[in-house]
Protein backbone atom coordinates (compact mmCIF):
# COMPACT_ATOMS: atom_id res chain seq x y z
CA UNK A 1 0.00 0.00 0.00
CA UNK A 2 1.68 3.48 -1.05
CA UNK A 3 2.29 6.00 1.93
CA UNK A 4 3.38 9.54 1.61
CA UNK A 5 7.19 9.17 2.03
CA UNK A 6 8.62 11.01 5.29
CA UNK A 7 4.79 10.67 7.55
CA UNK A 8 7.83 9.45 10.26
CA UNK A 9 10.57 11.46 9.57
CA UNK A 10 13.41 8.64 10.52
CA UNK A 11 11.99 7.09 7.46
CA UNK A 12 11.78 7.53 3.68
CA UNK A 13 9.60 4.27 2.81
CA UNK A 14 6.88 4.53 0.49
CA UNK A 15 5.00 1.70 1.46
CA UNK A 16 2.89 0.69 4.60
CA UNK A 17 4.64 -2.48 4.42
CA UNK A 18 7.90 -1.61 3.99
CA UNK A 19 7.91 1.10 6.55
CA UNK A 20 6.46 -1.70 9.17
CA UNK A 21 9.37 -3.63 8.88
CA UNK A 22 11.91 -0.84 9.04
CA UNK A 23 10.37 -0.09 12.10
CA UNK A 24 10.53 -3.66 13.58
CA UNK A 25 13.96 -3.65 12.21
CA UNK A 26 15.18 -0.64 14.01
CA UNK A 27 13.38 -1.87 17.70
CA UNK A 28 15.14 -4.54 16.90
CA UNK A 29 18.33 -2.64 16.88
CA UNK A 30 17.74 -1.08 19.68
CA UNK A 31 16.95 -4.12 21.37
CA UNK A 32 20.50 -5.26 20.31
CA UNK A 33 22.24 -1.64 21.55
CA UNK A 34 23.26 -2.35 25.21
CA UNK A 35 23.76 1.61 25.12
CA UNK A 36 20.13 2.39 24.71
CA UNK A 37 18.71 -1.45 26.12
CA UNK A 38 20.69 -1.25 29.23
CA UNK A 39 18.68 -3.81 30.98
CA UNK A 40 19.23 -6.28 28.28
CA UNK A 41 15.63 -6.43 28.43
CA UNK A 42 14.11 -8.92 25.13
CA UNK A 43 10.80 -8.61 24.15
CA UNK A 44 11.48 -8.77 20.28
CA UNK A 45 12.44 -12.07 17.58
CA UNK A 46 12.78 -11.17 13.89
CA UNK A 47 13.57 -14.09 11.65
CA UNK A 48 13.69 -14.48 7.99
CA UNK A 49 13.14 -17.55 5.93
CA UNK A 50 14.62 -16.82 3.03
CA UNK A 51 13.41 -20.29 1.48
CA UNK A 52 9.94 -19.01 1.41
CA UNK A 53 10.83 -15.14 1.63
CA UNK A 54 8.85 -13.98 4.54
CA UNK A 55 10.07 -12.37 7.91
CA UNK A 56 8.53 -13.39 11.11
CA UNK A 57 8.60 -11.24 14.15
CA UNK A 58 7.08 -11.17 17.28
CA UNK A 59 6.91 -8.50 19.82
CA UNK A 60 5.77 -9.19 23.48
CA UNK A 61 5.25 -7.26 26.78
CA UNK A 62 4.87 -4.04 25.63
CA UNK A 63 3.59 -1.78 28.11
CA UNK A 64 0.36 0.68 27.19
CA UNK A 65 -1.97 2.92 28.48
CA UNK A 66 -5.58 5.05 27.48
CA UNK A 67 -4.65 8.85 27.13
CA UNK A 68 -7.67 10.63 25.24
CA UNK A 69 -8.97 7.51 24.76
CA UNK A 70 -6.02 6.36 22.41
CA UNK A 71 -3.72 3.65 23.35
CA UNK A 72 -0.18 4.75 24.00
CA UNK A 73 2.78 2.77 24.25
CA UNK A 74 5.43 3.13 26.48
CA UNK A 75 9.26 2.96 24.60
CA UNK A 76 11.19 -0.14 26.41
CA UNK A 77 14.20 0.99 24.32
CA UNK A 78 14.68 5.13 24.79
CA UNK A 79 16.09 6.67 21.69
CA UNK A 80 15.72 9.48 19.25
CA UNK A 81 12.56 9.87 17.14
CA UNK A 82 10.66 12.09 15.27
CA UNK A 83 7.20 11.83 16.21
CA UNK A 84 5.12 11.13 12.57
CA UNK A 85 3.68 14.50 11.14
CA UNK A 86 0.18 12.67 9.16
CA UNK A 87 -3.16 11.73 10.26
CA UNK A 88 -3.48 8.27 12.30
CA UNK A 89 -1.51 5.98 11.86
CA UNK A 90 1.36 8.44 11.24
CA UNK A 91 1.01 10.68 14.05
CA UNK A 92 2.50 8.58 17.15
CA UNK A 93 5.19 9.98 19.10
CA UNK A 94 7.49 6.83 19.60
CA UNK A 95 8.49 4.01 17.85
CA UNK A 96 7.05 1.11 19.29
CA UNK A 97 3.92 2.97 19.38
CA UNK A 98 4.29 3.89 15.58
CA UNK A 99 4.72 0.38 15.01
CA UNK A 100 2.03 -1.00 16.90
CA UNK A 101 -0.42 1.27 15.60
CA UNK A 102 0.74 0.87 12.06
CA UNK A 103 0.37 -3.04 12.50
CA UNK A 104 -2.97 -2.23 13.57
CA UNK A 105 -3.88 -0.33 10.47
CA UNK A 106 -2.67 -2.59 8.28
CA UNK A 107 -4.46 -5.51 10.19
CA UNK A 108 -7.61 -3.61 9.62
CA UNK A 109 -7.02 -3.45 5.87
CA UNK A 110 -6.27 -6.76 5.45
CA UNK A 111 -10.13 -7.60 6.17
CA UNK A 112 -10.77 -5.67 3.50
CA UNK A 113 -11.36 -6.83 -0.10
CA UNK A 114 -11.02 -3.76 -1.79
CA UNK A 115 -7.23 -3.15 -0.42
CA UNK A 116 -6.47 -7.26 -0.47
CA UNK A 117 -6.66 -8.57 -3.17
CA UNK A 118 -5.73 -12.40 -1.59
CA UNK A 119 -8.24 -12.06 1.69
CA UNK A 120 -7.16 -15.68 3.03
CA UNK A 121 -3.56 -14.04 3.41
CA UNK A 122 -3.13 -11.89 6.71
CA UNK A 123 0.05 -11.14 8.36
CA UNK A 124 -0.41 -8.84 11.00
CA UNK A 125 -1.79 -9.28 14.65
CA UNK A 126 -1.75 -7.47 17.98
CA UNK A 127 -3.53 -8.39 21.01
CA UNK A 128 -4.03 -6.15 23.82
CA UNK A 129 -4.70 -7.14 27.57
CA UNK A 130 -4.70 -6.26 31.29
CA UNK A 131 -1.33 -5.97 32.22
CA UNK A 132 -1.78 -8.02 35.64
CA UNK A 133 2.09 -8.54 36.46
CA UNK A 134 2.14 -4.62 36.36
CA UNK A 135 2.95 -2.32 39.43
CA UNK A 136 -0.24 -0.40 37.68
CA UNK A 137 1.12 2.24 36.40
CA UNK A 138 0.97 0.90 32.65
CA UNK A 139 -2.41 -1.26 33.15
CA UNK A 140 -2.33 -2.79 29.43
CA UNK A 141 0.14 -5.22 27.46
CA UNK A 142 0.41 -5.53 23.74
CA UNK A 143 1.96 -7.79 21.64
CA UNK A 144 2.54 -7.65 18.06
CA UNK A 145 3.27 -10.30 15.16
CA UNK A 146 4.17 -9.87 11.48
CA UNK A 147 3.87 -13.58 10.58
CA UNK A 148 5.28 -14.65 6.48
CA UNK A 149 5.37 -11.60 5.88
CA UNK A 150 6.41 -11.28 2.22
CA UNK A 151 10.10 -10.31 1.39
CA UNK A 152 11.52 -9.71 -1.43
CA UNK A 153 15.01 -11.43 -1.20
CA UNK A 154 18.07 -9.56 -3.05
CA UNK A 155 21.49 -11.35 -3.37
CA UNK A 156 23.45 -8.87 -5.63
CA UNK A 157 24.65 -7.60 -3.03
CA UNK A 158 25.50 -10.12 0.04
CA UNK A 159 21.97 -11.27 0.83
CA UNK A 160 18.99 -7.90 1.90
CA UNK A 161 15.29 -8.32 2.39
CA UNK A 162 13.33 -5.57 1.61
CA UNK A 163 9.26 -5.84 2.29
CA UNK A 164 6.69 -7.10 -0.47
CA UNK A 165 3.52 -4.83 -1.07
CA UNK A 166 0.66 -7.02 -0.44
CA UNK A 167 -2.45 -4.28 -0.40
CA UNK A 168 -4.07 -2.43 -2.54
CA UNK A 169 -3.35 1.60 -2.23
CA UNK A 170 -7.12 2.84 -1.88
Amino acid sequence: MNITPGVYPDFSETTLEALTLAMGRRLLQRQKNLTINFTGKDIMDLTLNEEDSVVNLDIDELEAYIEDGAIKIVDPFFGSFQPGIGSYPFDQANLASALLHLVVHQHIAEFSPALNPEPAKKHCDFSIRPNVRGDGQYPLICTISLTDYPVIVDYTNGMTSAAKPYLLTP
